[in-house]
């Protein structure tokens, strides 16, 4: 089985694998691709060809393996490319092998790999995995539900969480969902945060309160526990997260969107203008966390 994971970082794509591999109980390797690439003729092929080779062995073994390449962009560009030298295109030839190999011979090995930039993936490799699934930012939906379960795990350490914070979530998303709903039935169609602009003009429109989920919108998971843990830190001292530190701290560290092909899509104010909205709302007025 071969399965290529692709999507904007810090969307889940390697959680996904080890939660497969610890769902069936099969064991995993993560390989950082950019590590078998070498400046030495020849052996970034070798390099290939021996993890694939020691996992095919351990897979007939186990009865089961899975070889994670993390960014294997790195070892599978587009070949056309006229950036790419020699051996990095040879190291692809290579690699389509290994992979031909293994799907002949049967070996009970899954191959996954994930990348940021699907796009300069070599069309051959695309072919090569049979599963293709792609990652996104989450939605609103699934914002709520991240922060909320961060929240819960706070809780848990026995870290005080203003109350506010779920209170506060629940206005804006029952708000959210509402627009939601009535451009559903006016287009006539679902829509989505991320494919029609015209949701993300509603909801600067009639949102009352852009709170949380609205300033999330192109963060990963790994965004909003990185804003969670900048929160935590300044939480130390007064033993309480509170709604106006989280928002500031999420505002602090911004989401990944801004930094990926994401720009055109995402039709609401940048970081910096929340950040100076913020100033004029007194909103999050603290300091930024040194940290």
């Amino acid at each position: 089985m071969t399965v290529l994971l692709y999507g904007p970082p810090g969307t889940g794509k390697t959680s996904l694998t080890r939660a497969f591999s610890k769902r069936y109980d099969i064991p995993v390797c993560v390989v950082e691709s950019d590590r078998l690439v070498s400046p030495l003729l020849g052996d970034t092929i070798k390099n290939i060809r021996n993890v694939v080779e020691l996992s095919a062995d351990i897979a007939k073994k186990n009865g089961a393996f899975i070889l994670f390449f993390d960014e294997i962009d790195a070892i599978g560009s587009e070949r056309s490319n006229i950036h790419e030298v020699g051996e990095i295109k040879r190291a692809v030839i290579s690699f389509l092998q290994v992979i031909d190999k293994v799907n002949y011979e049967g070996v009970p090995l899954a191959i996954f790999g994930a990348t940021n930039h699907q796009h300069q993936l070599d069309s051959a490799m695309w072919r090569r995995f049979t599963f293709h699934l792609k990652f996104d930012f989450p939605d609103y939906h699934l914002r709520r539900k991240i922060i909320e379960s961060f929240m819960k795990r706070i809780e848990n350490a026995k870290i005080g969480v203003d109350p506010a914070i779920y209170t506060k979530l629940e206005q804006e998303y029952d708000q959210i969902h509402k627009i939601e709903q009535d451009l559903s039935n006016k287009l006539g169609h679902s829509v989505s945060e991320f494919e029609d602009k015209i949701f993300l003009q509603e909801i600067e429109k009639k949102s009352i309160n852009k709170g949380l989920l609205y300033l999330t919108i192109g963060y990963s998971g790994s965004d909003i526990e990185r804003g969670t843990r900048v929160a935590l830190f300044k939480a130390i001292h007064t033993e309480l997260l509170t709604y106006d530190l989280l928002y500031s701290s999420l505002s602090l560290v911004g989401g990944t969107a801004i930094h990926v092909d994401r720009q055109d899509i995402l039709s609401k104010p940048t970081q910096a203008t929340h950040r100076r909205r913020n100033k004029k709302e007194n909103v999050g007025s603290m300091k930024p966390p040194e940290i």
